[in-house]
């Protein structure tokens, strides 16, 4: 309806119609707009998907951080976000991407690292979540590749040392069967 314009509603179960005229017409705001007061919500839902999380709850965890995502979505303004609000928001990515993880979706899994990582390039969470990700699609490379700038970064990462020694087992391994295939090939 626009500013002046006149309707009729008939009420369900009676017989007399009631007209309404449209006054004045207040456009929506942005959904960006008030967002000082969900952003506290937005943490608060983080909190508590961690602690879902560590009391072993994967899939109300999930549920937990996916809701918090949507409401960073509207909460956290016109891109490009601010660090503080870019840094929570690749941090529940991160977390989401752990949940899946746990639950055996891997390609969700790499997504939401993805997200993570492009919000905060350094997050390093994120890498080895999406190198155990590509481990898991079998994708060797590209887990190489991410656990490499883990280990670039933190040296003495054990878990992420660990985990590159298996991908590039299964390198050589996957490289050692083409070439016996190869080899019986041209045989």
């Amino acid at each position: 309806m626009a500013a002046g314009e006149r309707s009729l509603l008939l009420p369900s179960g009676s017989s007399s119609a009631v007209a309404v005229t449209l006054g004045s017409f207040t456009p929506a705001p942005h959904f960006w707009e008030g967002s000082e007061d969900r952003w506290p919500r937005v943490l608060a839902l983080k909190s508590r998907a961690t602690a879902l999380y560590g009391a072993g709850a994967l899939l109300p965890a999930a549920r937990a951080f996916s809701a918090a995502l949507r409401l960073a979505v509207a909460a956290g303004g016109p891109p490009p976000l601010p660090p503080c609000r870019a840094d929570p928001k690749a941090d529940l990515h991160a977390g989401l991407a752990l949940c899946q993880l746990r639950m055996g979706l891997p390609a969700a899994a790499a997504a939401n690292a993805g997200k993570a990582l492009a919000l905060r390039p350094g997050h390093v969470k994120a890498r080895y979540r999406r190198a155990l990700a590509a481990a898991a699609m079998l994708d060797w490379e590209g887990a190489a590749q991410d656990l490499g700038e883990v280990l670039r970064v933190e040296p003495g990462n054990r878990a992420a040392r660990r985990e590159l020694g298996r991908v590039r087992a299964a390198i050589r391994e996957r490289d050692a069967g083409m070439a016996r295939g190869l080899g019986r090939l041209f045989a």
